[in-house]
């Protein structure tokens, strides 16, 4: 029992000393990046100490957006062969970077305190390509120290397929085509998380599919089963002439996958390591001939589709002053969204306001189905006969390959005196105006005969209300100088500025966040939640966000005053941020109740600092 007391004491000692040991040997920094990296990817870029370290900086990154880091990690392994002790530690201090534009950018070296010394590590040069351009796959360098999940960027992938399809390659200008994106797979998908639209600045689009989760079933294609999912279904209306061609779409899956151990033997199945791995899949890309519409010889709407015309005047009988409503309206299914109504020609003796649209469409495979409609108002000025000429409606029909018109009305409004108070010497409007006014059968307007005059017997001049307006202005003056004094100084404390705007900033970006909790984009969100908790506690301590770190946060919070458990709050929230992007969705927390903590945590420590 005494010699295993023993033991255990100098195995505590032998693992406490092995911090100290690696300062024996040369402390190196090394530098982990990829070499070439695409406009709008991600990527690691990590810190390799031989030995324990603190106070990690980072260079000059404002050629990237710094999604997240330093996360960091370390290993400690010991050896004692024939008398001798061989030991290794290792902390890796990563970034998670983004590329923002092409070119070729150097992150200055980064520095680190170890052993109470400074060390620099070596610069590194990233070229950063256009999006659609290849990258090597080998190219990614990954930290491995304490990650279990892994990169791979393919272009398409054997066990998982993106097709996209239209349902017509030939339509007229104007003329609705559907798009549908669909993913045939093999593999266990755990989740999406990147989604690259193709450019489709040529189309008027509408969403189909409405959201939510993916429904796989099982189907058939090129000779295979398959897990099948729609993943979106949009409506394009092209605005121009010619082959458009819709680009690939690109997505980033999260794959879980077994890598074996290599032993060979019958029990190493049983012992497989499961990673999630990233792969990137690209679609198809389809074209579709979009017809010029023919040559009209009358105006036309704009109307691709099939429709119906209406015009309708109420009331038809009416007295002076009295209004009259004039609705027209389209109801049909087409690019009903894009087309223009036709407008009345009104008679200049009506009182003539603004219309009253109104859009009530659903969408639809075959384009927009509703009712496009525009109310008039009128008020008529005079008694009379007034007649309101047929309108047209023109519109191209691609069935039939031409266009339709269709016809409403004449329509003639009878207007009468009504109470007698209005004659033919009753001033009426002349124009669509209300102040274009016209005086018929009078030269001179009424005449005002209140004849009731107030005396005044005193001067203005050095009477109370002449000094009260001499230094009103004055006393204007003095305060509108002392305010901008005051803003001068304010904006001239710039950690006190920051301190300020560090909850305003925190919350923009928790709407961001918000956002895309709503669009069910995990990853995003996480990110962006993540930044906005650094970047607030960065502008609340008034600290650079290169000097915060996970080791470090907690004890500047605690030199700010701010309560302990409110820092750990913090520092749990941050974990839990890390942990969920790449966790499964049923390991990981929900959406919404880590967006609650991040409101709670910020409010918390507000109150701290104020």
């Amino acid at each position: 029992m005494t010699q295993m007391k023993i033991l255990r004491y100098l195995t505590f000692l032998l693992v406490s000393l092995i911090p100290l040991v690696g300062y024996c040997d040369d402390v190196t920094f090394d530098v982990r990046a990829p070499k070439t990296v695409r406009v709008g990817d991600r990527f690691n870029l990590s810190y390799v100490l031989n030995a324990d370290g603190s106070d990690m900086r980072l260079g000059d990154t404002e050629d990237f957006d710094v999604l997240m880091g330093p996360s960091q990690s370390t290993s400690r392994s010991i050896q004692i062969i024939n008398g001798d002790m061989k030991q290794s530690y290792q902390s890796t201090f990563t970034f998670i970077l983004k590329a923002k534009k092409e070119g070729t950018f150097t992150i200055p070296a980064a520095r680190i305190t170890s052993g109470g010394k400074q060390i620099s590590s070596a610069p590194v040069t990233i070229n950063v390509v256009a999006a659609d351009a290849s990258v090597p796959q080998n190219n990614q360098q990954q930290s491995s120290a304490g990650s279990q999940t892994s990169q791979s960027q393919s272009k398409q992938s054997s066990d998982i397929v993106i097709v996209q399809s239209l349902n017509r390659t030939s339509v007229y200008e104007g003329e609705p085509v559907v798009l549908t994106t669909k993913i045939y797979t093999r593999a266990h998908l755990q989740q999406i998380s990147d989604i690259k639209q193709p450019d489709l600045t040529q189309f008027v689009t509408s969403d189909l599919r409405g959201g939510g989760q993916l429904q796989f079933s099982q189907e058939q294609y090129d000779g295979k089963y398959w897990d099948a999912a729609v993943a979106d279904i949009q409506m394009l209306i092209p605005q121009k002439s010619g082959k458009l061609t819709i680009n690939p779409t690109e997505y980033e899956f999260v794959v879980k996958q077994r890598s074996s151990r290599g032993g060979g033997g019958f029990f190493d199945s049983f012992f497989d390591d499961v990673q999630l791995v990233k792969r990137l899949v690209r679609s198809n890309a389809v074209s579709v001939d979009v017809k010029p519409l023919p040559q009209s010889t009358t105006k036309t709407s704009g109307g691709v589709g099939d429709f119906n015309f209406s015009v309708s005047v109420s009331p038809t009988d009416v007295t002076v002053d009295n209004s009259v409503q004039v609705k027209v309206s389209v109801t049909g299914e087409g690019n009903l969204k894009l087309l223009t109504l036709p407008k009345p020609q009104l008679h200049s003796d009506f009182d003539t306001f603004d219309p009253s649209e109104n859009v009530n469409i659903d969408v639809t495979s075959h384009g927009y189905k509703g009712t496009k409609s525009a109310e008039y108002l009128i008020i008529p000025r005079r008694d009379g006969d007034f007649e309101i000429p047929a309108m047209s409606f023109v519109y191209f029909n691609p069935q039939q390959g031409k266009y339709v018109t269709k016809t409403q009305g004449p329509f003639t409004i009878h207007v009468s005196k009504g109470d007698g108070t209005q004659t033919s010497n009753t001033p009426v409007f002349s124009g669509n105006s209300r102040e274009q006014v016209q005086y018929l059968g009078k030269d001179l307007r009424y005449i005002h005969t209140d004849n009731s005059l107030v005396k005044r017997d005193e001067f203005f001049l050095f009477s109370p209300l002449f000094f009260l307006c001499l230094f009103i202005p004055l006393a204007a003056f003095i305060a509108v100088f002392v305010i901008y004094r005051k803003r001068i100084s304010d904006s001239m404390n710039i950690s006190g500025v920051k301190r300020r705007r560090a909850n305003k900033a925190a919350r923009k970006r928790l709407k961001m966040a918000a956002r895309y909790m709503k669009e069910q984009k995990r990853e995003a969100f996480f990110d962006e939640v993540m930044r906005a908790l650094w970047g607030y506690l960065s502008d609340k301590l008034t600290l650079p966000l290169s000097v915060l770190t996970k080791d470090n946060a907690k004890e500047e919070m605690e030199k700010h005053n701010i309560d302990s458990s409110a820092a750990d709050d913090f520092m749990q929230l941050l974990d839990a941020c890390e942990f969920a992007r790449y966790a499964p969705v049923e390991m990981a927390e929900p959406m919404d109740k880590i967006y609650g903590q991040a409101e709670d945590v910020i409010e918390k420590i507000d109150g701290y600092i104020k």
